[in-house]
């Protein structure tokens, strides 16, 4: 397939893993599997709470892959895992990525991978450009300025917008700014033929604010295998259940967002109890200041680490604390679950209706963690817990629910 001169658009080639800017017309490589004469069009039945005069669907034909685009600004942790994720659960499909953010794509994931020039009104043109060439049949914006790039210029293919966690959510925003997210949301969103949601609350957003759109609930899965019973013998506890060696771990960009001040803050109530208590905070330094301020607390902040490391430091941890003022839902928290470490999460409606242990501060959060770090009864009621959300947050929840977004 000839794609046409797309200046300043930077492709990945899966068999080299390089990085090269292209001066001159681009042939796209897909993977032979995927390489289908019959372009489909988007099926899929409107969701509860869709108007009816939500845009029609036609049929796809039986024999074909449905080409998607996956955009998205930032390839980087819990998005690059979740797109990847994807990719692997509906590999019936041909999935193509463009791109920018610290991940590198991998070599088998996608048919072809392309990365975002610079420059809003650049990445508008080659959405709508890369889209046209490949005939993709979706395009997929994942995160809120993936969908401006997405749906600020009309799109022959459908349209399905995954938010990652609406800026909304922000309860610390102030009146005016959360009031101009939303009317952006409103007006982009005329645009939008599906959004994909993560939690209860994230649907009721998506209803208000794309009334005509499909509405699908594609629940976030773990990245890393489901741990096999008990963790306990690996933990060294003394006796009447305490652990030798304490840690508490979050993971998560250095960011506002993430809420470093609220972990530092319970971190230092655990230790007037327990002075041993080692904290680890698993992710990019993104602000300096807040990064100074977890390493003057005696926070261990470790940069971005690799999937293999992220295993080591969170299976090992006597508790996983997620403090983040708001998400979609975190995969970092689902991963914990899967290692059998017992979790906490900040009281926020991404983790409305689940068995979640949540604190609503860090005062709770500490008092919960001593619990955890002394007990082992309190550790194996934590990962019933867990074991029970990761039933509904599975595999085949997911899949069943992208067969439905995707047809």
């Amino acid at each position: 397939m000839r794609l046409r001169d797309l200046r300043g658009i930077r492709t990945f080639r899966p068999a080299t893993g390089r990085h090269q800017r292209h001066r001159h017309p681009v042939h796209l490589r897909p993977q032979a599997a995927a390489a289908v004469p019959v372009r489909p069009s988007f099926a899929g039945a409107r969701s509860r709470g869709a108007t009816s005069d939500a845009p029609r669907r036609r049929l796809r034909p039986e024999a074909a892959v449905t080409r998607i685009l996956h955009v998205t600004e930032c390839f980087s942790t819990g998005v690059s895992r979740a797109i990847r994720t994807i990719a692997q659960l509906a590999p019936e499909h041909e999935h193509h990525l463009l791109y920018t953010g610290l991940d590198e794509p991998g070599e088998s994931t996608f048919a072809s991978c392309r990365e975002l020039p610079d420059g809003t009104s650049a990445r508008i043109r080659a959405v709508r450009e890369v889209a046209g060439a490949l005939g993709a049949d979706v395009v997929h914006a994942h995160s809120s300025w993936a969908g401006v790039y997405t749906r600020a210029l009309p799109l022959s293919a459908r349209v399905v917008y995954q938010p990652h966690g609406y800026k909304l959510s922000d309860t610390s925003a102030s009146r005016p700014a959360r009031f101009a997210v939303a009317a952006a949301e409103s007006l982009l969103g005329l645009r939008s033929d599906a959004v994909v949601v993560l939690s209860t609350q994230e649907a009721r957003f998506a209803r208000r604010l794309t009334p005509r759109a499909q509405v699908v609930v594609v629940p976030n899965v773990p990245t890393l295998p489901v741990r096999e019973g008990s963790p306990e013998s690996s933990e060294a506890p003394r006796g009447g259940g305490e652990m030798a060696h304490p840690t508490i771990v979050m993971s998560g960009r250095v960011s506002r967002q993430k809420d470093p001040e609220w972990f530092v803050a319970a971190v230092e109530l655990v230790r007037r109890e327990r002075p041993d208590v080692r904290a680890v905070w698993l992710g990019s330094d993104d602000d300096k200041g807040l990064t100074e301020r977890l390493m003057a607390a005696d926070v261990t902040v470790t940069g971005w680490v690799d999937a293999d490391e992220v295993r080591r430091l969170v299976g090992a941890a006597g508790v996983y604390l997620h403090t983040a003022r708001y998400e979609g839902f975190p995969l970092s928290v689902l991963d914990a679950l899967a290692l059998g470490t017992p979790t906490l999460v900040r009281d926020i409606p991404a983790f409305e209706g689940t068995p979640l242990w949540a604190v609503d501060s860090p005062a709770v959060a500490a008092d919960r963690a001593l619990a955890l770090l002394t007990s082992r009864e309190q550790r194996e009621a934590n990962r019933r817990a867990g074991a029970q959300l990761l039933t509904t947050m599975s595999p085949d929840a997911q899949r069943a629910a992208l067969a439905q977004l995707y047809g």
